[in-house]
């Protein structure tokens, strides 16, 4: 299931029956691939990344295709350099009888904006249809990082990054704008902190799971092996969210669920993952990572298994990024038309 669509759909299987299951290795994206969006439809996943350059097509979500395309139209991308040139982070999402994507526009901590664009396909070309962000109406710094998920027909957004904490706002119901008279509530992260390295997190993804909301975002400085990610839960989408010793999220004290040292192969994990559930009911998520052997800057995505503990905190074996993982056969849904 794409946890971003929390309707429920047509129940579909995207593995050949009786396959034998052997290991895949990471990344599954082999290249510069940061900031990864995942979504589903008519039997494809699809997924693009920071830049927005081109639009990458899987049947099985381990093996990927760069279909050379680029996943908005030119007039679209004028729109969205003419702001900045510092496009990231995207989320794309079904909304209505539209497919909307959000990017992150970055100019400085003190004036960044997030946009949406919209196609009837899930494929695109997506065209420019404003902005729905701004840090200077908004009043919350570094403004970006968007994530937006259905609740009970209503659309929200997870937005923020490290200079000003995670906040989340009522979207309108076409997803294009803020609802009307809604206010961001802040759910994670310290306001303003001192350092961004201490107490600060960005690129949120939010899931739910056996009563939980489960909010996933991500620590430390993107560029090395200090970024990690970790996570709160509640019982409202709203939060508040506290992380496994009881503190609010807001306090910015969690522990790394998943994180990395300077030697290791892959370092520095973390960052706007997608999860899907297989049909055997393991929980795989996305996230990108530096890899040993890549440029520095460069950030390939990885597919890796969450497992459960007894109280329903999710971890990872040993705490890292792993180089393998056991194939499997995903379950998915159709979001509702």
């Amino acid at each position: 299931m794409n946890i971003k669509q929390i309707s429920f759909g047509v129940l579909l299987s995207l593995a050949t029956a009786g396959a034998v299951l052997a290991d895949f290795q990471n990344p599954v994206i082999a290249k510069d691939w940061p900031d990864p969006t995942v979504w589903y439809a008519g039997g494809k996943f699809y997924s693009v990344a920071t830049g927005l350059r081109t639009l990458m097509t899987s049947s099985d979500l381990i093996s990927w295709t760069d279909t050379g395309d680029s996943p908005i139209s030119p007039d679209a991308r004028g729109k969205l350099e003419a702001i900045s040139r510092n496009i990231w982070a995207p989320c794309v999402t079904r909304i209505g009888n539209n497919w909307v994507l959000y990017i992150s526009l970055f100019i400085s901590d003190d004036d960044c904006k997030i946009a949406a664009l919209t196609s009837t396909r899930p494929t695109g070309p997506f065209e420019f249809r404003g902005v729905v962000i701004d840090t200077r109406r908004e009043g919350i710094l570094n403004a970006i990082d968007p994530f937006v998920l259905t609740v009970d027909g209503k659309a929200m957004m997870f937005f923020g990054s490290l200079a000003d904490g995670v906040h989340v706002v009522d979207l309108a119901s076409d997803g294009l704008s803020i609802a009307s008279g809604a206010k961001p509530l802040h759910v994670a992260g310290i306001r303003k902190p001192e350092s961004k390295m201490v107490g600060a997190y960005e690129g949120s993804y939010v899931m739910h799971r056996n009563g939980w909301w489960y909010l996933f975002v991500s620590g430390g400085h993107y560029a090395n092996h200090t970024y990690y990610l970790t996570v709160g839960r509640s019982k409202s989408v709203k939060g508040p969210y506290s992380d496994r010793e009881g503190n609010n999220l807001t306090a910015g004290k969690a522990k790394p669920i998943l994180s990395s040292s300077a030697d290791d192969w892959f370092y520095g994990p973390g960052h706007n993952g997608d999860v899907f559930t297989t049909q055997d009911g393991r929980t795989m998520i996305f996230y990108h990572s530096h890899c040993k052997g890549y440029d520095p800057k460069e950030r390939p995505t990885l597919l890796q298994e969450m497992k459960w503990d007894a109280d329903g905190w999710p971890y990872f074996v040993n705490g890292k990024p792993a180089k393998a993982e056991r194939e499997f056969k995903v379950r998915v849904q159709e979001p509702v038309k």
